[in-house]
């Protein structure tokens, strides 16, 4: 090859590497020294009060690090470990409670919507202070009477506000999510993924294609900054099943034994509030429902493989919801079942999830 030949290839590739796509790049946002691991979510351990029983039910899973709750009594669920309103003086005692326990903060639960929300800037002031810089975001509810770009165009300036705020704190706000990838993708895309991101939630989006789901992982790759396991499978209930549920519903009250499992056809629960793994049931009585980690669709390995194809640094976690936990799947300050039996359900979960994190060098 002479001269001339060897300049023309190196001109030719160097044009092919200038359209090629980037190599996806570490989560940025993570603070110095962030090491992934398999978070508790501390919802499921609100019929312990202090950080000593948190720290010690954690340590019975298997868990180092955790999602503080910082939220108020809601929705069927007690108190989070922390009322915003009391975060300046009982988050610090709470968190450095667990740090001394072994067990390290990693992100609070809180539910912000936007910069209006009470308490926002003291619970992020509170938890920077301390070493926390990943947190809940609830998102804004898209308008549904505008065209979708107008809809972008009506929750931007909120959008941008809730960064502003974010970066005063080095904070990453992480959007739990209710409704589709995209349009989610598409509102956090204009801004810095440093300080907005998606809370991504294998159970909210609903994506039963589990390639689907591994490709949203990498198409969202820097704005994957938090990551929850829920699993489902897909029911089909007969018209007298789907009227029983109905009527369960209607009346507030559990549907009856072998009528609908648990959520059947039920609306849309708020993310990581509700026993919910998609949107509601069919016309024609298909529906899902969310179960134990490893029994329903989730393909773990390649939802694994896809986190360390995009270099996922985040607070990774199970949030379980499925009845069985007798109370922790909803956030209630007293169980229905045995402590020891909650235990072991949880540390089941545990191991299903990080062993296949392991893995694949995401944990």
């Amino acid at each position: 090859m002479d001269r001339r030949e060897l300049l023309q290839l190196g001109a030719a590739a160097a044009a092919t590497t200038a359209f090629a796509p980037k190599a996806l790049a570490q989560t940025p946002g993570v603070p110095a020294g962030w090491k992934n691991s398999l978070n508790a979510y501390s919802r499921t351990m609100h019929w312990v009060r202090t950080p000593e029983e948190v720290a010690q039910v954690c340590h019975e899973i298997g868990n180092t690090t955790i999602d503080l709750t910082v939220r108020a009594a809601s929705q069927g669920s007690a108190a989070g470990h922390v009322l915003p309103e009391k975060v300046k003086t009982d988050l610090a005692p709470f968190v450095n409670g667990l740090k001394r326990n072994g067990i390290t903060v990693q992100m609070i639960g809180m539910d912000v919507v936007d910069v209006t929300t009470p308490y926002v800037e003291d619970m992020l002031d509170a938890a920077s202070s301390l070493g926390i810089h990943h947190s809940w975001w609830r998102g804004i509810p898209f308008p549904a009477d505008m065209s979708y770009p107008k809809q972008l165009d009506a929750l931007r300036p909120k959008v941008d506000a809730l960064e502003k705020l974010y970066a005063k704190y080095q904070f990453k706000a992480c959007l739990h999510p209710g409704g589709d990838f995209t349009r989610i993708l598409d509102l956090c895309r204009p801004h810095d993924p440093r300080y907005i991101a998606i809370q991504y939630d294998t159970g909210n989006f609903g994506e039963f294609n589990q390639g689907n789901l591994a490709n949203q992982i990498r198409e969202g790759g820097p704005y994957i900054g938090g990551f929850v396991f829920k699993d489902s499978v897909i029911d089909h209930l007969t018209p007298e099943q789907q009227a029983a549920a109905a009527a369960a519903r209607g009346a507030g009250r559990a549907a009856p034994a072998g009528a609908a499992p648990a959520g059947a056809g039920a609306a849309p629960a708020r993310g990581g509030r509700g026993g919910r793994a998609g949107g509601g049931g069919s016309p024609n009585g298909w529906s899902s429902r969310q179960v134990q980690v490893g029994t329903g669709i989730l393909n773990l390995p390649e939802i694994c493989q896809a986190l360390k194809d995009i270099d996922f640094k985040g607070p990774i976690e199970n949030q379980p919801e499925w009845p069985e936990l007798g109370g922790a799947n909803t956030g209630q300050d007293k169980l229905t079942i045995p402590r020891a039996e909650v235990i072991r359900l949880l540390k089941q979960d545990y191991v299903t999830v990080s062993t296949p994190l392991a893995a694949a060098g995401v944990i």
